[in-house]
C-alpha cells in the first residue's frame, strides 16, 4: 500500500494490521528502509495493531515522512481502489469498489470536476440496482464504464 492511501485508511479509522504490513513491504521493494520498517514487516497479519502502531510511529519518524493533506491521502485511497477495480473480475464486487470512490467523492473531496464521472457512475449503479424502468445500459456497460475511468484515473499526468 503506498504511504498516502495509508495516511487515508488511518484518518478514517479504516487501519488493519495487515495494511501496515504491506506498506512495509510496499517500501521495502522500493529500497526505502529503516530499523522500524523492517520490524514492521516482520510482523505477521494477526500482530497486535497497537504494538505495530508503534513501531509505524517510529518508522515514519526515521524516514522523516509528514502527514500529508487529506485531499492528497484520498485521492491516493482512490488510486488505490482503481488498481482493485482493474484487477477485480467480480461485478458486484467491482460496483462496491466504485461506490467506495463515489464516497469519497462526495465525503472528502466535495465533488472536484475532475472526479465527477463517478458520481454518474454510482447513479448508473442505483439504476441498475434499483431501477424498475427500462434503461439504456447494462451491468456489461457500466462495468466497462467504471474499468475505463479506473484506467483513466491510474494513468493521469
Amino acid at each position: 500500500m503506498e504511504t498516502n492511501a495509508l495516511f487515508y485508511k488511518i484518518q478514517k479509522r479504516m487501519i488493519r494490521t495487515e495494511d501496515y504490513i504491506k506498506w512495509s513491504h510496499n517500501l521495502l521493494k522500493t529500497d526505502v528502509s529503516s530499523k522500524s520498517l523492517n520490524i514492521i514487516s516482520s510482523f505477521p497479519f494477526d500482530q497486535n495493531i497497537f504494538e505495530v502502531e508503534v513501531y509505524f510511529k517510529r518508522a515514519i519518524n526515521e524516514l522523516a515522512i509528514e502527514k500529508p493533506t487529506l485531499e492528497r491521502c484520498a485521492r491516493a485511497y482512490i488510486g488505490h481502489l482503481a488498481n482493485e477495480i482493474i484487477k477485480e473480475n467480480n461485478h458486484s464486487s467491482t460496483f462496491d469498489f466504485a461506490y467506495m470512490i463515489y464516497r469519497i467523492v462526495a465525503s472528502d473531496l466535495d465533488y472536484p470536476n475532475d472526479l465527477m464521472e463517478w458520481y454518474e457512475i454510482s447513479e448508473m449503479i442505483d439504476e441498475l440496482r434499483n431501477g424498475d424502468i427500462p434503461l439504456e445500459f447494462d451491468e456489461n456497460d457500466v462495468i466497462s464504464r467504471i474499468k475505463n475511468e479506473a484506467g483513466k484515473y491510474l494513468n493521469r499526468d
